[in-house]
């Protein structure tokens, strides 16, 4: 504003001073002129700070700027976790050079000059009946998922296969009657029948073996077996296994017509090792329901509990089956192989219809003894097994924990105490409850077996040799 004024009076001046032509000079006063040069001054400064205040700012330019700092800072910190991830190996092999992350375990190489030991031989003809079962039903799984049959089809096919394996198999089971006489109130004579599924183990050109539970012929004046197609015949009790109570029967094959002996079929026996049979579908035969010739089909659900009964290492069976409390039979898988012999007396008390059975793997030792006519030395313990995982972790031998000491026993009479450890009798080593099972299989009742017992004492383990006189 005072440089327009300035403008103003120097335009006025240079007007007046146009017309006269020699005028004389006039000296500008000093004061004013500096006081104006002031006026001037302040009149810039503030021109320029309303220019800077009146400058917009760049948006653009500063979005542009603020993207490229972001961009900088994701790469920087991509490459610095690449870099670290590379390099970490490396600082760690420099701090920390003694420690090694992985373990090279080398297992001895087993010398063909060793033999196995029979109880060993035991657990490997499991392990071996295990693994074909498993490749049955591997092939049998290819062969269902190749076919294209679907809906009602398919269950039509699957029902007749079902049928058919139902019938197959029963051939090789005997209804069993145990009969007695016995006079009502009137002293007139009636016959008293209590009847069982048997199952034809052996069969030969002279005789047929058939097994079943003891309990359901006991106090039997005679015995009647009725085999596939009402073919009747009587036997006779040929061998007996008190601890799992189960008889041999024995029919003279002279006493089957000539005519209906090929019908009688002898038993296929399949593995029940739990990692086979679990889950695995299976069908009841025999008399399920308490009816003779009924079949009922359904899973099992678990192979793992031992029975816990003396001097025998046996697996109870359990199934999805509902049947009756007096049920008796078999389980055989969709090969018609036998995997169990149901026996209720071992039922689970919550769910007391639901069918149980043993399994016929632990049950096949005890049916070859009774077949050859041999009696099992007796030395009345329960036990389980300490395997090494067991041992590691609870600090407790490896071989048999004696879980039960049976009253009145050889093992009672010795000495033997709940809680002692087996892992020997004589020279050879017990690692579980099958290789004790082996020696007591190889000895006579009567005769005298030299058993190697850990015993507790105090916070260790002592060994001691206890002599036993089986029974």
């Amino acid at each position: 504003m005072s440089l327009c004024r300035l403008k103003k009076d120097m335009e006025e001046k240079n007007k007046k001073t146009s017309g006269i032509k020699e005028a004389d000079p006039v000296m500008p006063d000093p004061e004013k002129i500096i006081r104006n040069t002031e006026a001037d001054t302040e009149d810039i400064v503030d021109f320029m700070h309303e220019e800077i205040k009146k400058r917009p700012v760049n948006r653009r330019k500063f979005l542009r700027q603020a993207r490229e700092t972001v961009g900088i800072a994701v790469i920087f910190g991509v490459v610095s976790c690449i870099v670290f991830a590379i390099l970490l190996p490396v600082i760690n092999n420099v701090l920390y050079p003694d420690e090694k992350t992985t373990q090279t375990v080398t297992l001895p190489e087993e010398k063909p000059s060793e033999e196995l030991s029979p109880e060993d031989m035991v657990e490997n003809e499991r392990k071996k009946e295990a693994s074909e079962e498993k490749e049955l039903i591997r092939e049998e799984l290819r062969g269902i998922l190749d076919e294209n049959i679907v809906g009602v089809e398919q269950q039509k096919r699957i029902s007749s296969s079902l049928q058919e394996l139902a019938e197959k198999s029963a051939a090789m089971t005997a209804t069993v009657s145990g009969i007695s006489s016995d006079m009502d109130w009137f002293n007139d004579s009636y016959e008293n029948k209590n009847t069982a599924t048997g199952l034809v183990t052996s069969k030969t050109a002279t005789e047929i073996k058939v097994l079943v539970q003891s309990r359901r012929i006991a106090d039997a004046q005679r015995i009647m077996v009725t085999f596939h197609e009402e073919t009747e015949a009587e036997a006779q009790v040929t061998g007996s296994d008190p601890a799992t109570g189960l008889s041999l029967l024995t029919v003279p094959m002279s006493s089957v017509p000539v005519e209906n002996r090929t019908q009688i079929k002898e038993a296929v026996f399949g593995s029940s090792v739990g990692t086979i049979v679990v889950g695995a579908p299976v069908a009841a035969i025999g008399s399920p329901t308490g009816t003779p010739g009924s079949v009922i089909y359904g899973n099992v659900t678990s192979a793992d509990e031992n029975l816990r009964i003396p001097d025998n290492d046996l697996c109870r069976l359990t199934t999805d089956i509902y049947g009756s409390g007096e049920a008796t039979g078999f389980l055989v898988n969709l090969d018609g192989a036998v995997v169990g012999m149901i026996d209720m007396r071992y039922r689970d008390n919550n769910i007391p219809n639901m069918l149980c059975a043993i399994g016929i793997s632990e049950l096949r030792p005890i049916i070859r003894r009774m077949e050859e006519g041999g009696s099992k030395a007796y030395l009345g313990i329960s036990g389980i097994n300490v395997t090494s995982e067991i041992s590691q972790a609870n600090n407790i031998p490896v071989g048999v924990w004696v879980t039960r000491i049976e009253d009145d026993s050889p093992a009672m009479a010795a000495g033997i105490q709940k809680g002692d450890v087996i892992v020997g009798c004589g020279k050879t080593d017990i690692l579980h409850m099958a290789g004790l099972l082996v020696q007591l299989e190889k000895t006579e009742p009567g005769q005298t077996i030299n058993l190697r017992i850990q015993r507790r004492n105090g916070g260790t383990y002592e060994e001691i040799r206890v002599p036993v006189t089986t029974r």
